[in-house]
């Protein structure tokens, strides 16, 4: 059975920032950010739109998804 795991409101703008200095993200990260912007469980618009740019970001190719 798979526990979810959430992501601290706090970190999602550092999680952010840390991204795209990379320039790349953890694959279970990666679906953890897509559950979390499924289920709506992100209390903040601000923190909804932060999600939504790095799934974006993905699916642009300007990040890349790392095992």
């Amino acid at each position: 059975m798979k526990t979810k795991a959430y992501i601290p409101e706090s970190n999602i703008s550092e999680l952010y920032l840390n991204i795209w200095k990379s320039g790349k993200i953890d694959r279970s990260l990666f679906h953890q950010i897509q559950s979390e912007i499924n289920c709506q469980s992100l209390k903040s618009s601000d923190d909804s739109k932060i999600v939504s740019r790095l799934l974006y970001a993905v699916r642009r190719g300007w990040l890349s998804v790392r095992d």
